[in-house]
């Protein structure tokens, strides 16, 4: 079978082995989850590519989160691939989110929802979207753009324009409200994160209908660049095949 447009897989196994479908921050890549893949040798890593960037750059963008979100799940539900734990950080939480609510909706299990470095839905700080001069401003709270892309104006152009693009998605999206799931979620936010998100973070409870598990850790935003959880996803790996095998 063809593989899907937006899944990336960063090695060939087999589709009985456990796998980890993670998705992207902000302007973020699938390339950015190519490393956890030799740190977590026993399962599969995969990724979602958003429309807009790497071999994807000639695409349009989503119209919406949602459209986005519901695109990828179709994807997953034609795909004989399954998948025991969905990853979203920042913009990718409301994502995989979204993508968990289909999927339970096709009557697809989800065991496990990670949400990273974002605030409950409902409670997400504004986000600008229109101007550079307020979309560099914000990132410079969560993680500034190098000097290296700055003093490029074509590629710094570039990145703005998908950048800008997916803060439009998180500013619009409306469509989690009363929206709640029947699975695991795990919430991890970074100690040093901005105060809206630290705060706001465990809000994530009132959006499962199963067990709700805040975690905390050491860094900022993006805390996951020197010290990826990819303890924490072993172990929601971990449970999940142990649930697998009691109910057999």
């Amino acid at each position: 079978m063809t593989e899907p447009t937006s899944i990336r897989r960063f090695a060939a196994r087999s589709d009985t082995e456990q796998s980890v479908l993670c998705f992207p921050h902000a302007g973020g890549c699938a390339s950015f989850f190519r490393s956890w893949q030799s740190l977590l040798p026993s399962a599969r890593v995969c990724a979602v590519q958003y429309p807009g960037r790497e071999e994807r750059i000639a695409e349009p963008t989503a119209g919406s989160l949602l459209e986005l979100a519901q695109s990828v799940a179709e994807e997953i539900l034609a795909d004989s691939a399954r998948y025991s734990v969905l990853f979203g950080h920042s913009m990718g939480a409301y994502v995989a989110f979204e993508v968990a609510h289909h999927l339970l909706l096709a009557g697809a299990a989800v065991p496990t929802l990670v949400v990273s470095s974002a605030a409950a839905p409902a409670l997400r700080p504004p986000v600008p979207f229109e101007s550079s001069d307020e979309v560099l401003a914000y990132l410079e709270r969560y993680e500034p753009l190098s000097d290296e892309i700055r003093q490029d104006p074509e590629l710094l152009d570039l990145i703005l324009d998908y950048i800008k693009d997916d803060l439009r998605l998180v500013a619009e999206y409306r469509e989690h409200i009363g929206k709640r799931i029947d699975a695991r979620l795990v919430a991890v936010v970074g100690a040093d994160d901005v105060p809206e998100i630290r705060s706001r973070f465990t809000a994530w409870q009132q959006h499962t209908e199963a067990e709700f598990v805040p975690v905390v850790n050491p860094g900022g935003h993006f805390y996951l660049r020197t010290d990826p959880p990819v303890r924490l996803i072993r172990a929601e790996l971990g449970r999940c095949l142990a649930t697998v095998g009691t109910s057999t």
